[in-house]
């Protein structure tokens, strides 16, 4: 997908042979847009083990504050890292200032975070996702 948003200026995407979307990738990516994947860098712990740290009670915390922030899926998790998909699309500002928020509020647990927006993958997955459910409407071209 990164090849093709690098080197098309139009982007078709076809479902039950029929082309559903038709634009350029940022404009395809906005008007489809299926919220923002968020990855949460925690500290590393001397005591770390091979295992999740789910079972600890900071952790805990710290992604029962995310479910009641965010309508939020975990997608990974690991003894540094938490990888969740926020299922709404929202303000950048909204986003960063709660992802600031709970990092004053677990300043030992949470080191870093990064937010990436939806891909192109992410779009042409939905429309073939759609595609089991339903035919889709054509789009005028």
């Amino acid at each position: 997908m990164d090849e093709m948003e690098a080197l098309c200026g139009r982007i078709a995407i076809m479902s039950c042979g029929r082309v559903v979307a038709l634009g350029e990738a940022a404009a395809l990516r906005a008007a489809h847009a299926a919220g923002h994947a968020v990855l949460l860098k925690l500290t590393a712990r001397t005591d770390a083990t091979d295992v999740t740290d789910s079972a600890k009670p900071d952790v805990t915390r710290l992604k029962a504050a995310l479910h009641q922030k965010f309508n939020c899926t975990l997608r990974d998790e690991h003894t540094t890292m938490l990888h969740y998909h926020i299922n709404e699309t929202m303000r950048y500002s909204e986003l960063f200032t709660e992802l600031e928020r709970l990092r004053a509020e677990f300043p030992n647990l949470l080191e870093d975070y990064s937010v990436t927006e939806t891909t192109l993958e992410e779009v042409f997955l939905s429309f073939a996702k759609e595609e089991s459910h339903d035919v889709p409407a054509p789009v005028a071209v």
